[in-house]
């Protein structure tokens, strides 16, 4: 196997290119770096395009194993230099792996589940990322994603999804108060989550089907949402603090959904 020694190297620029969200979009893929992710990666039979491993890698067991599951000629290996100019992070372990986009296709979703999660432009990569490891966690469920969302194929939410973005089915909303009204018609609860209400998120009573919405990490869910929604829920907290953050607070509230929809 040819090793690769220059960082222009036409494969390289590729992947160097595919931390931007531009060029995710134009070749509807994405990175994932790690040993243990891209491992996930080929266990849930992601789409793998390429995969790059660094030469001073070659020898773990792990590596040869990876290299091993995939077509041979998607393998690329190069210089531990070349590699650490293509890689997202100091951390990748020598390995990374470009992944072709698998996003559902939003009446199948709709139709096949029975919890959604709404995200309602959530900024920060570290907690959208963490609210898809958590939709995994207390599945099964699906994510819907606004166009006012960071790119879910980020590198930082890849990370933080901890592997379940390759599990958990994804849904890209362009007009969020028509897939409100599709999922209203198809029998679902929506619920938004805000900072003040009259109702808490355990007052809920026991549903076939619901959507809960997770807001902006500082103005919270759209007034279109929360007007369009059956109804608003806080979390009750019995300490000072004023407000959690939008990760943590979406971790209670689809723990407390779950155990409201029947089985």
């Amino acid at each position: 196997m040819d090793i690769i020694t220059s960082k222009d190297n036409i494969k390289i620029k590729y992947i160097r290119s595919l931390n931007l969200k531009k060029f995710r979009d134009e070749e509807n893929a994405f990175l994932v770096e790690g040993i243990k992710f891209v491992e996930e990666a080929i266990n849930e039979n992601a789409d793998i395009k390429l995969l790059l491993v660094s030469e001073e890698t070659l020898n773990k067991s792990e590596v040869k194993k990876l290299i091993d599951s995939i077509d041979e000629s998607k393998a690329v290996v190069c210089t531990a230099q070349v590699f650490n100019s293509a890689a997202d992070t100091v951390n990748a372990q020598g390995v990374l792996a470009v992944i072709n986009k698998n996003t559902a296709f939003q009446n199948d979703i709709i139709d096949k589940f029975n919890f959604i999660i709404m995200c309602d432009r959530i900024q920060d990569p570290g907690n959208l990322g963490t609210i898809i490891r958590t939709a995994d966690a207390f599945g099964p469920a699906a994510l819907l994603i606004n166009k006012g969302c960071v790119d879910i194929f980020n590198p930082k939410v890849v990370r933080a999804s901890a592997g379940a973005i390759f599990r958990v089915p994804l849904i890209h909303s362009k007009d969020d108060l028509e897939v409100i009204n599709i999922m209203k018609d198809k029998g679902f609860y929506i619920v938004s989550t805000v900072v003040d209400s009259e109702y808490y998120i355990d007052n809920i009573e026991k549903r076939n089907k619901i959507c809960i919405v997770i807001g902006n990490e500082g103005q919270g869910v759209s007034q279109d949402i929360i007007d369009n929604s059956d109804i608003s829920v806080t979390i009750k907290m019995t300490g000072k603090a004023e407000s959690i953050n939008a990760s943590v607070a979406a971790g209670i509230c689809i723990y407390e959904i779950r155990k409201k929809l029947l089985k």
